[in-house]
């Protein structure tokens, strides 16, 4: 897993039956299902009908089927289907890993009750990855042989012989503490779809409306003084500094009307803080700049449609005015103002000197508040 699950931050979720497992409760769905698959005898694979039933899948069932039945014998592994699902599925991760090793604990073959042998470990952990890299548009691809090598590093990390056994809570702290397969849990545990990222921003927009609402008193335009210094907007803008307050204001003073200069109207303070709050969304760590991982979320979101690499690249590169290599929360958001103005003209940029490459990502950003893009330029 190592390097390849740690640079990136956020799962994006397209797939049907992603965004189905996605929207069940680990407790109120999963775990009920897995009690009466045990109930029904435990069985190691699952049919089309079966599955249809198991799962409640009511739309598309052998496309989603066959997501998983990759050598399309008509039988799928249930336990490539039950662990995507636990760790898809919303609920406590600690409660996530319990039930994963439950699975396997149940009925087992092994003399040892309590304990897990080296090849159930291995066992876990494949059905965990294989499941996931079928349901999850993933942009990399762990190996079976590197899978083993974590799994002998487990039990290395316990200086305990790979033909003896470890038990499940072992077998939990290693999940729960090596940086690899926690990483690997968290990328699937805090995976979200499109609309999971829109309902983020809605909250937001929701919250500053409030705010914009209060200080103008039911007006149509606010005080700037008045929305610099609101503790209710500041709460809504994750720890804003001065710099980009100032900069905030500025962008939301540029088309005041001319009966009243220098007040921000409603659809302007809306208009600014929208691509902040998208930006918040994607913002996986927090950092308040986005690195290209997260900038393909982004976009992702944006335009309804996965960018290629190169066009994450160019188009990082466009927008990161400093140079530093990441992209910040004032960068954006001055990018998609600029872009909207320029628009609203019927201007174009102008390209600058040694900057050419640039042109498709500064025709995407013109149309990128028009709407879901699909363009063969930005995708994979």
């Amino acid at each position: 897993m190592g390097n390849k699950i740690c640079c990136h931050p956020r799962m994006l979720l397209t797939e049907d039956i992603a965004l189905h497992f996605k929207s069940s409760h680990l407790i109120r769905d999963v775990i009920p299902i897995i009690d009466k698959w045990r109930r029904d005898g435990a069985e190691l694979a699952f049919d089309v009908k079966v599955f249809g039933e198991t799962f409640d899948v009511v739309a598309e069932l052998q496309s989603q089927f066959n997501i998983f039945d990759t050598d399309m014998d008509g039988r799928i592994d249930a336990h490539e289907v039950l662990m995507v699902y636990i760790l898809l599925s919303c609920g406590d991760m600690s409660q996530k890993i319990d039930t994963a090793i439950n699975v396997f604990t149940f009925a087992r073959s092994t003399a040892c009750m309590g304990q897990l042998t080296f090849d159930e470990a291995c066992i876990i952990v494949n059905a965990c990855v294989q499941g996931v890299q079928k349901v999850c548009a993933m942009t990399f691809v762990i190996p079976e042989d590197e899978l083993t090598f974590h799994c002998k590093s487990m039990f290395d990390m316990y200086r305990v012989p790979h033909d003896k056994t470890i038990t499940p809570k072992q077998f939990k702290k290693w999940v729960m503490e090596d940086s690899s397969p926690q990483h690997f849990v968290d990328l699937f545990h805090t995976a979200q779809g499109i609309g999971d990222i829109e309902n983020g921003v809605q909250k937001r927009n929701l919250a500053q409306g409030m705010a914009f609402q209060m200080l103008a008193h039911g007006e149509l335009e606010a005080n700037p003084i008045s929305l610099k210094n609101s503790g209710e907007l500041r709460d809504t803008l994750d720890d804003i500094s001065e710099l980009e307050m100032d900069c905030l204001i500025a962008m939301m003073q540029e088309d005041s009307t001319p009966h009243s200069p220098g007040m921000i109207t409603n659809d302007r303070y809306h208009a600014v803080l929208r691509p902040w709050n998208i930006f918040s969304e994607c913002d996986q760590d927090g950092s308040h700049t986005l690195d290209d991982k997260e900038l393909e979320v982004l976009l992702w979101f944006q335009m309804r449609v996965r960018p290629s690499h190169e066009f994450v690249s160019s188009f990082s590169k466009f927008i990161d005015e400093d140079g530093n290599g990441e992209i910040s929360r004032t960068e954006w958001t001055e990018a998609i103002v600029q872009s909207e103005r320029m628009a609203r003209g019927g201007e174009r940029y102008v390209n600058k000197p040694g900057h050419g490459e640039h042109e498709n990502s500064r025709e995407i950003l013109l149309n990128l508040e028009h709407g879901p893009q699909h363009s063969s330029l930005v995708t994979a």
